[in-house]
C-alpha cells in the first residue's frame, strides 16, 4: 500500500523531495494509514529501482542538493492498477487482544479490567482528536475533496466507536463476572 500512497501523492501534488513526501503523509494520511515515516526513503529507492518514479537532483542556492521524485509513465499505470486492486475490499480484521481472552485463565482478571479501562481512555481521546481533525480538515479542504474526506473520516470514526463500545461492554462483563463470583462465594459460606 505504501507505493500506492506515494504514487498518489506525487500525482496529486507534483514532484516532491523525500521530506515533502513525509510531510504530506504526516499531514494528509496519518489518520487512516500506518506508514512509518522512516521507511519512506526505503520505498522511494525501491520504487525508483523498479521504474515507478524518477529521481533528479536539484540544488537551490547554497542549500544542499535534494532528490526530487516524480511519477514515471510506468508508475502512473501502476498507480491505476493498484488503485483498482484496492477496490477489491477484503475485510478480515484480527485483534491481538482476542488471544489474551482466549488464554484469560492464565491472567489476573484485575489486570484485564485495568487494561480495558486504559484502552477505553485511549479510544475516547483518539475519537476526540479524530473528530477535531475532521472538522479542521474540512475547513481548508477544497470542495471537490470534501465528500471523499468525509467518507474516510466516517469510516475510521465508526470503527473507533465500535471498538470503544466493545471495550466498555467487555470491561463491564468482566466486572459483573468478578462480582458474581464474589456473591457466590458469600452465599456458599
Amino acid at each position: 500500500m505504501i507505493p500506492l500512497y506515494i504514487l498518489g501523492l506525487l500525482l496529486r501534488f507534483g514532484p516532491q523531495h523525500g521530506y515533502q513526501i513525509k510531510k504530506l503523509i504526516e499531514e494528509q494520511l496519518k489518520d487512516f494509514t500506518q506508514i512509518k515515516l522512516p521507511t519512506v526513503y526505503y520505498h522511494l529507492e525501491k520504487m525508483e529501482a523498479s521504474g515507478l518514479i524518477t529521481a533528479t537532483c536539484e540544488k537551490q542556492g547554497e542549500r544542499p542538493e535534494k532528490t526530487v521524485y516524480q511519477v514515471s509513465n510506468i508508475g502512473a499505470d501502476k498507480f491505476g492498477e493498484l488503485l483498482s486492486q484496492s477496490l477489491q475490499i477484503k475485510y478480515h480484521p484480527t485483534f491481538d487482544i482476542d488471544c489474551t481472552f482466549y488464554f484469560s485463565d492464565s491472567l489476573d482478571q484485575n489486570e484485564m479490567v485495568n487494561s480495558l479501562e486504559i484502552h477505553i481512555g485511549v479510544m475516547k481521546k483518539t475519537l476526540e482528536k479524530l473528530n477535531i481533525h475532521h472538522r479542521e480538515t474540512l475547513e481548508y479542504m477544497p470542495e471537490s475533496y470534501k465528500i471523499s474526506a468525509n467518507i474516510i473520516f466516517e469510516h475510521h470514526i465508526m470503527h473507533y466507536k465500535a471498538e470503544l463500545a466493545w471495550a466498555e461492554q467487555s470491561c463491564n462483563t468482566l466486572k459483573e463476572v468478578k462480582s458474581y463470583g464474589k456473591d457466590q462465594d458469600h452465599r456458599d459460606q
